[in-house]
């Protein structure tokens, strides 16, 4: 029923020349155009920081037009480390998390998410790195030092423990410092407030690291049967928007596709967030792309391995079925 003012406005319209047909079809139109702008639905991805390059896919995935083709609208939200961004999916603040296997722990713990795609698997972008001063030559060096990564329970710790651990090196004969982002580590190590970090292998690479930093180990190279990059849903992402969750995922492994079709358009993209110059980036891009999965389907015997090193390292004295830990359900 048309309203009075409604009606009034449409003979005005007539009288200079609308046809009230016409008026109707335009209103039909902007309420099409309006109901258009207002589909898309809102996907907050929380990232455990901001520099690296496999957290990236919401940047590439919004600026291809992606995931609006897909009718949404990803915001990405970086914290500093892995046990923040559990803490904030926790507290509602974020819908989905762009993580690490190691975060598994956090759902041992009860952390009420599960694990729904595994994409990558690029333990190559990270090295145990040291100052370039000769000091330590070989990573049963570091026994008795400071190892600094970014928070306690992150992956970057994870890896410092695995790769000391195969170096005959227990967590009690070091001191693990916990300084926060990227830039946070690299100007600890600078500084001596940390005689190794855990560090984007890329970085070790570029020019201006030369005779400062070196790489001591690669995480790829010290660590074989893993699954370094997964993407954890939130319970009510889960119960509430399977839909919505199940398109997130189309779009990611379609960006995932493009990102690996696209160099050039995804190094540029990706500069912004891990602020390398050309070279160091076009590096990393060609480290990292390979590692990453096109399915999301996890596999088993790694994701084992994952819940095993957990109780290895003395983070967690159990462990949990898969069922708990992850699901496909909502994979394309």
């Amino acid at each position: 029923m048309i309203r009075l003012k409604e009606r009034n406005r449409v003979g005005e319209m007539s009288k200079i020349g609308y046809p009230v047909g016409c008026c109707a079809a335009a209103a039909m139109l902007v309420a099409l155009f309006a109901t258009n702008a207002q589909a898309n639905d809102k996907v907050r991805v929380g990232t455990p920081e901001a520099a690296g390059f496999s957290f990236a896919g919401p940047d590439v995935g919004n600026e291809a037009g992606i995931f609006k083709k897909y009718g949404l609208d990803v915001e990405r939200i970086d914290f500093a480390g892995g046990a923040k961004v559990h803490q904030a999916m926790n507290a509602g603040a974020v819908d989905v998390i762009v993580g690490t296997g190691s975060d598994m722990l956090f759902l041992t713990k009860g952390a009420p998410e599960r694990g729904v795609a595994a994409f990558g698997n690029d333990l190559a972008s990270l090295s145990l790195v040291v100052r370039d001063d000769d000091k330590i030559k070989k990573v049963e060096d570091l026994k008795g030092k400071i190892i600094a990564s970014s928070t306690t329970g992150s992956f970057t710790s994870w890896i410092a423990l695995t790769i000391l651990k195969q170096h005959g090196i227990t967590a009690d004969q070091v001191t693990v410092a916990y300084l926060g982002s990227q830039s946070g580590l690299y100007a600890g190590l600078t500084a001596k407030s940390a005689d190794a970090i855990v560090g984007t292998t890329a970085r070790v690479m570029m020019p201006e690291s030369k005779g400062r930093f070196r790489a001591l180990a690669n995480a790829g190279d010290e660590i074989q049967n893993f699954i370094a990059n997964v993407i954890y849903a939130s319970e009510p992402m889960m119960k509430e928007h399977p839909d919505t969750l199940r398109r997130f995922l189309a779009a990611w492994f379609e960006t995932m596709r493009y990102m690996k079709d696209h160099k050039a358009e995804t190094v540029k993209i990706t500069q912004r967030s891990t602020q390398l110059p050309d070279e160091a980036a076009a590096i990393g891009y060609d480290i990292e792309m390979p590692y990453f999965f096109m399915d999301g389907h996890f596999d088993r015997k790694k994701l084992a391995a994952v819940k095993q090193s957990l109780i290895d390292l003395g983070l967690t004295d159990k462990t949990a079925p898969d069922e708990d830990l992850i699901t496909e359900a909502f994979l394309p």
